[in-house]
């Protein structure tokens, strides 16, 4: 028998490195942790092989595929500007408690263009009902303010359309030490719809 090829495995296997890569930290909050559901950060931790069960999610792969597409892309084609993909970065804030947290992020793709950084936020979806989301439209406001970009742009690629969307805005300290401190459970009502942890959950919403 000739030499096998598992193409399969490969993508699995980096699906999963990038998990473990973002191991959990106390007081570390990472971007998208203050885009959702505050229970979510506090069940990794206590469930990490729950979290692991993601790594199986064919959609979740497309995604990495079109968002490595995409970053190679802006990386060859834009000449006249400095391209930097899946950026990270922190911040520290102070809590009301007193003690300190660090918000940590990785941005997709930041370009210094014309004397402005700018940021590009990669999104896969089935559907464009509703585009942008409310919470991407955060995170975005997030990564203004993590990364001091001028602005941010969420990139859509859906069954029915490819757009984008600017973000201007920028997200306050106070803003942000508001999230991390938030005990609103869920943060978005339709989040429990796709939680793996809604099995467990005792703040599970149906509507």
């Amino acid at each position: 028998m000739g030499s096998e090829l598992d193409i399969v495995s490969i993508l699995y296997r980096i699906k999963k490195e990038s998990i473990e890569e973002r191991r959990r930290e106390e007081d570390v909050y990472w971007v998208t942790d203050l885009v959702r559901c505050p229970l979510k950060r506090e069940y990794e931790i206590l469930y990490p092989e729950i979290r692991m069960s993601s790594i199986f999610s064919p959609s979740a792969i497309m995604g990495d595929l079109v968002h490595l597409g995409l970053e190679e892309i802006l990386r060859k084609r834009l000449d006249n500007a400095t391209v930097l993909v899946e950026v990270e970065g922190s911040r520290r804030v102070s809590l009301p408690s007193g003690r300190e947290a660090e918000v940590r992020g990785r941005c997709d793709v930041i370009v210094e263009l014309g004397g402005e950084k700018l940021g590009v936020e990669i999104k896969t979806s089935r559907s464009d009902i509703r585009i942008p989301l409310e919470h991407h439209i955060d995170q975005a406001r997030i990564y203004n303010w993590l990364f001091n970009l001028e602005r941010s742009y969420l990139v859509y690629v859906t069954h029915e359309r490819i757009t984008q969307y600017p973000v201007d805005q920028k997200a306050s300290e106070e803003e942000i030490v508001s999230r991390i401190s938030s005990k609103a459970y869920p943060r978005y009502l339709w989040e429990c719809r796709y939680c793996d942890y809604s099995v467990l959950c005792p703040f599970k919403k149906t509507q």
